[in-house]
């Protein structure tokens, strides 16, 4: 009687599995980091953004008080917001001038630009002396601009 000998099994297969798995895990660990990369200069990106905008409102503020002017006009409020790159949404004159103002930078992503948009309440102290100044502080929203009459 002849003995059976087992078939002898290649490991081919096996190893092209084993190698698949790793290779897919990788690929996988790579794009995890990846996106979190990415995500990560996203939110950089968009913190410079807001900063620039908190600094046009600060060159805002110090625009004003430079102009030496105990009671600026609407014109020189908005001549200085020019000069600032900002848009000035609210004037409250009582009991100290109080102006709110809009401005806007952008940001890249991935699939073009966006735009960071803030609102801040510049609110000015003696204004007209040596003393005076501004104080900055961001708005949780952006009121709507104010309608001016148009000159006829």
């Amino acid at each position: 009687m002849a003995t059976r000998r087992p078939a002898q099994r290649s490991w081919a297969p096996a190893v092209l599995v084993a190698v698949l798995a790793l290779a897919l895990g990788g690929v996988t660990v790579a794009i995890e980091v990846g996106s979190r990369r990415l995500a990560a200069d996203s939110h950089a990106e968009e913190a410079a953004a807001e900063a620039a905008v908190t600094r046009d409102a600060q060159a805002y503020g110090a625009a004003v008080v430079a102009t030496g002017d105990p009671a600026p006009t609407d014109e020189r409020l908005a001549a200085a917001a020019e000069g600032a790159q900002v848009q000035v949404r609210q004037v409250h004159r009582t009991p100290d001038l109080v102006v709110v103002v809009y401005g806007s930078a952008p940001v890249g992503t991935l699939f073009g630009a966006s735009y960071v948009d803030a609102c801040h309440r510049v609110s000015f102290h003696d204004l007209g002396t040596a003393t005076a100044g501004s104080a900055v502080e961001r708005l949780a929203d952006c009121p709507p601009p104010v309608a001016r009459p148009s000159p006829s």
